[in-house]
């Protein structure tokens, strides 16, 4: 019996009244939904032992669950050899699109991988991804059997999976134009779907463009706006950086979407146009996966020594050691301490010993000509990457050396003293545009209409 005004079930700690509609509160998002199947597997479960089954089954459980959550996403439910994950629910990213594309193409290797390790599951898989509105069950516990996602981007994922090729991504049209500049794509037969008026359009991603967490490009087709005070204040500490071969640090701070990428991005532009040589690394802080703690320095020292996302690590350890100078006196000791940047095993070393190492290589870059880091995302960033840069910054002297860091507020609140104390450190504070600033930005945009006054204060 639970006493009168219990938020909660004394028997099972389930929430009561008021606090069990509060925690499953529903939103609207834009989701990315995943389904796998296995194919031909039921016909081949129907002549064999239970356990045989759930044997064969089993690992390819724990490998999907494993390749989903190791992209941020939720796994929903597990019904038989099929598997429902959802990216952008119940926590949205500005790159769960891409996170879903990612998963399924790691699926792909897992399930291979699988095979090889015992030839007698022979798995085999059809991946569909789909991406739009539903409704999102905030509350909700998938591992408890409760559903998370619900409307038609979840019926028409499970469609295009079932038209998906065998050990193959298919992705529809949305997940398709967020991702084609991420991801080689090559267009399906479209098919029709139970319950579409029209057939779908199909897309199968091939290959990645680009390194995980990288930047794609450079380029904006809208106009600049607004900034007036902030570029010129980025351009002129550059400047100062290559004039007085001094270093500095530059935080640009901002939330989503309020423009940090775009400033850091007419920085390029300016740097770009310049007769000079400058060496422009940049690299992108990731808040999941394995292996990410110093992730956007290794971006950084992969882009130097010309290392591919699909090299081996004894191609990328033989790339990084010959784009180091050979005049370098402690080159063996240097190579050691670099490689695991790039994804190679290598011996233990004192962190201390690492920082000082790693300073001396950008310190080299440095050396030749003007250069610029710029890591993305800092608020993601490791507390062992950011107490490198600080590092980084207190220590290196005579090279001229940006380091261009872009964040959104709450790197502040892990870490309130960032960039205090440090000699020739900035912090550069975006906020939204102003209206009239909107406003010009949204009319560059529209050339087939004119906007009129309740329009244009809609939009704002």
């Amino acid at each position: 019996m639970n006493v009168e005004g219990a938020k909660f079930c004394n028997e099972c700690a389930a929430p009561l009244g008021e606090t069990a509609t509060a925690s499953m509160a529903e939103e609207r998002k834009v989701v990315s939904i995943l389904f796998c199947d296995l194919v031909g597997f039921t016909a081949a479960s129907e002549r064999q032992d239970p356990e045989d089954v759930r044997a064969r089954i089993r690992p390819y459980h724990v490998r999907l669950r494993q390749e989903i959550e190791r992209y941020g996403g939720t796994v929903e439910k597990f019904v038989g050899d099929a598997v429902m994950a959802a990216f952008g629910a119940p926590v949205a990213h500005e790159d769960d699109v891409e996170r879903a594309v990612r998963t399924g193409l790691g699926i792909l290797e897992a399930i291979a991988e699988l095979n090889r390790g015992d030839p007698d599951l022979d798995l085999n898989v059809r991946v569909g991804i789909n991406t739009g509105e539903a409704v999102v069950a905030v509350g909700a516990h998938p591992e408890q059997g409760e559903g998370l996602v619900t409307g038609d981007v979840v019926n028409t994922a499970a469609r295009i999976e079932s038209a998906a090729p065998v050990n193959g991504v298919a992705v529809g049209e949305q997940t398709y134009r967020a991702t084609s500049h991420i991801f080689e794509y090559e267009s399906l037969t479209p098919v029709s779907a139970k319950g579409k008026a029209e057939s779908l359009l199909l897309w199968r991603p091939k290959a990645i463009r680009d390194r995980f967490g990288r930047d794609s490009a450079r380029d904006y087709k809208t106009p600049f706006v607004g900034r007036e005070l902030e570029k010129p204040l980025l351009i002129g500490i550059f400047e100062r950086a290559a004039q007085q071969r001094s270093v500095q640090l530059v935080t640009i701070v901002g939330e989503p979407g309020v423009g940090k990428s775009r400033l850091v991005a007419e920085l390029f532009a300016y740097m770009d146009a310049k007769p000079e040589l400058v060496c422009w690394r940049q690299g992108r802080c990731l808040p999941y996966g394995e292996g990410i703690t110093f992730w956007a320095l290794g971006e950084i020292v992969k882009s130097e020594a010309a290392i591919l996302e699909s090299d081996s690590a004894e191609l990328a350890a033989a790339k990084l050691e010959a784009a180091l100078s050979p005049e370098e006196p402690e080159r063996e000791w240097l190579l050691q301490r670099l490689v695991p940047l790039v994804g190679v095993e290598a011996a233990t070393a004192e962190r201390q010993e690492s920082f000082t190492a790693w300073r001396r290589y950008l310190e080299g870059l440095a050396a030749d000509r003007m250069t610029v880091l710029v890591f993305e995302d800092l608020h993601w960033a490791d507390e062992a990457l950011l107490a490198f840069l600080e590092h980084l910054v207190e220590w290196s002297e005579g090279v001229p050396l940006l380091v261009l860091c872009a964040a959104r507020p709450e790197l502040y609140e892990r870490r309130p003293g960032w960039g205090a104390g440090q000699r020739n450190a900035h912090t550069i504070n975006l906020s939204p545009l102003s209206d009239p600033e909107t406003a010009e930005l949204v009319s560059s945009l529209i050339s087939t209409t004119v906007l009129t006054d309740a329009l244009e204060g809609a939009i704002l």
